[in-house]
């Protein structure tokens, strides 16, 4: 549900008066449709290109199956790139539709990775597990007061090649729904579901939208229970977040060689929880940089025998690490929102 940070959009109302005289066109009093998005709240990102670095943390394998066995081993680094493109094609006060683009890449870089190394580690080393999206999300604000948001999103999730891609075989999808009150300008919120991979295994997640601004320094930015932030508006050009997020993915992976090739596809499942702290910094106008920083804690990483299995492989024990992120990113210049 990561459109729900939409700038306000607003509309006037014509008004014909008195048909009898001129029939003159007057406007009427400028109309406020309900959205998600609250004042204080940074303007919509549009373009974004990120990368994320791990280093250094312990790897601990578990197997019941004896011809996987167990192992351990050093992760030097995890490495993570993140492109997104997000353009709206229906853009009017009560109806937004966009469509969105993204592109995410992550690699793992092993300790001492030999021919004698766990199957898996060695697999993985400098392997890129891919995720290639399309997302089409639809906003639609009933009045003043309520709103709904219907999100849907396809996802090439893999280890795959240009070469040997099949939709079919890597294809993973999700669905977002939400129905919300804008309470004041300051004050939004909303109760929803995703139908999607946070926890690694598709399943139904509920979630409960709460955007608060309480003043021009202090504000809340919520999508219960995957992520929680506190805002603080330094300045206009300036946003400090502190709180978490909860992630999750999952790809399919081709595997061969031995033993692990015994299976041919398999799936590796993930979730992680980060503890943050985020600085937003605007560069000129429309361009806009962040630095974020924290602890990220693996909460679940397994490997299916089967994709889209329930009988696991590898249960993979990961010690938490820090971590830090930057991104570079474009949002529509300040003329336009202020329109």
């Amino acid at each position: 549900m990561k459109i729900l940070f939409l700038c306000l959009i607003t509309g006037p109302l014509l008004l014909l008066s008195q048909l009898v005289r001129a029939q003159a066109i007057e406007p009427e009093e400028e109309k406020h449709y309900a959205n998600p998005s609250v004042e204080g709240m940074p303007r919509g990102r549009g373009v974004v290109i990120g990368y994320e670095r791990l280093p250094q943390f312990d790897i601990d394998s578990r197997s019941d199956n004896p011809t996987i066995g167990n192992g351990t081993g050093r992760v030097r680094r995890n490495n993570k790139w993140d492109m997104r493109l997000m353009a709206p094609v229906l853009n009017k006060p009560r109806t937004k539709l966009l469509v969105g683009v993204t592109y995410n890449v992550e690699e793992f870089n092993f300790e001492n990775v030999e021919p004698s190394s766990y199957s898996l580690y060695r697999y993985l080393e400098d392997r890129d597990l891919k995720s290639l999206g399309l997302q089409v999300a639809f906003l639609r604000s009933i009045d003043e007061e309520r709103f709904y948001l219907i999100r849907a999103k396809g996802e090439l999730n893999g280890d795959y090649t240009q070469k040997d891609i099949n939709i079919t075989d890597y294809l993973k999808t999700t669905v977002d729904l939400a129905y919300g009150w804008k309470k004041s300008p300051y004050f939004s919120w909303g109760v929803g579901a995703q139908l999607g991979y946070t926890f690694g295994r598709r399943r139904v997640y509920p979630g409960v939208l709460y955007n608060r601004t309480f003043n021009d320094k202090w504000g809340v930015e919520s999508i219960f229970p995957a992520n929680f932030r506190v805002r603080r508006n330094i300045s206009e050009k300036t946003i400090l977040y502190g709180g978490y997020r909860l992630e999750g993915a999952s790809y399919n992976m081709y595997v061969n060689i031995t033993p692990l090739s015994q299976f041919q596809d398999i799936e590796l499942r993930r979730t992680d929880i980060k503890a943050l702290l985020r600085l937003e910094q605007e560069i000129y106008d429309f361009l806009w940089f962040s630095i974020e920083g924290g602890f990220r804690q693996y909460y679940r990483n397994r490997i299916y025998d089967v994709i889209g299995s329930r009988d696991e492989l590898i249960n993979n024990d990961l010690a938490g690490a820090g971590y830090i992120g930057v991104e570079l990113y474009l949002v529509p210049p300040r003329r336009f929102s202020q329109k």
